[in-house]
């Protein structure tokens, strides 16, 4: 599945990271604290939650009352989130999780010269294709649209397999008969699998070298509801021998960090303590990292 697009395109520009702004993150790490409680909670109980200082969470909660984003309830000295933050989210309200996840897509399939997609897990034990993003070099993986492939095969199986582990409602015997079903081009030993399904769930991401594709690499990672069942799924695919070991770990930090940082929003799922410091970490390690000497992409074979 190779297309081959118009040479010379311009590449989508690739957001540079620079110096966090602290107040700006004391912000947005009060508001995660406020959003993440079942009731509103005073100024304590959020400086707590949010690891900043009483008197600078009292500052800041002023500051937030007074543009609509937290509402103060005056009888108890306690604060919930203000209707303000509909105002700024309406736009993002009714888009589709392919429109949600695109910004991050684009952004790993410009960096790492990838098709990036998104999957959606279906109760039939099927990936279905919602979406993909192409790269901007002449020869690259494509995928049709709605395409379905078994739930468990590839990286993205893997990256599933691993979340519904995780999420204790997989047992052993249900998966080998998924696995079984699967048409692999080059077949992999079940306990091989294994392996790789728990080196995924403690990685962050899923990889497949060329396996359920002859040539083509891809790598995944899942992103899970509030019960850690798996919803989505997001890969990159490339040629294999494409990106050196080292860019491939870059490739898979990326998509662990898309995932991290948009699965809270999507679904609603509350990091636990330390929320802040772990977003960053996650936006960090979605960033573009420097290019490696990698050759260009290969025809597949």
């Amino acid at each position: 599945m190779v297309e081959r697009g118009e040479a010379g395109v311009d590449r989508a520009a690739v957001m540079e990271v620079g110096r966090e702004v602290g107040a700006v993150t004391q912000a947005a790490a009060i508001l995660r604290a406020v959003a993440g409680a079942r009731e509103a909670l005073g100024v304590t109980a959020i400086a707590r939650a949010a690891g900043v200082s009483p008197s600078t969470t009292l500052n800041i909660l002023r500051t937030l009352v007074g543009e609509g984003f937290v509402a103060l309830v005056p009888d108890t000295k306690t604060y919930r989130l203000g209707l303000g933050l509909l105002e700024v989210a309406r736009p993002l309200l009714n888009r589709s999780d392919v429109e949600l996840l695109q910004p991050g897509l684009q952004q790993v399939a410009t960096e790492f010269e990838a098709t990036t997609s998104v999957w959606q897990v279906a109760p039939d034990d099927k990936a279905l294709l919602l979406g993909r993003i192409v790269p901007a070099s002449g020869i690259h993986i494509e995928f049709r649209l709605a395409t379905r492939i078994p739930a468990y095969a590839g990286a993205i199986g893997r990256a599933v397999a691993a979340a519904g582990q995780a999420a204790g409602g997989l047992p052993r015997a249900t998966l080998r008969a998924r696995f079984g079903a699967i048409r692999w081009h080059v077949p992999v030993p079940f306990e091989t699998f294994l392996e790789e399904v728990e080196a995924s769930a403690a990685r962050g991401y899923a990889v497949d070298a060329g396996h359920l594709i002859r040539g083509v690499t891809s790598v995944a990672a899942a992103l899970c509801d509030r019960h850690q069942r798996p919803r989505l799924v997001v890969a990159a695919h490339l040629f294999q021998g494409q990106l050196t070991e080292e860019r491939l770990q870059a490739l898979g930090s990326a998509l662990r960090g898309l995932v991290a940082a948009a699965q809270p929003a999507m679904f609603g799922v509350v990091e636990a303590g330390g929320a802040a410091a772990a977003r960053r970490r996650a936006m960090n390690a979605a960033a573009p990292s420097p290019r490696a000497a990698d050759g260009p992409p290969r025809s597949a074979p």
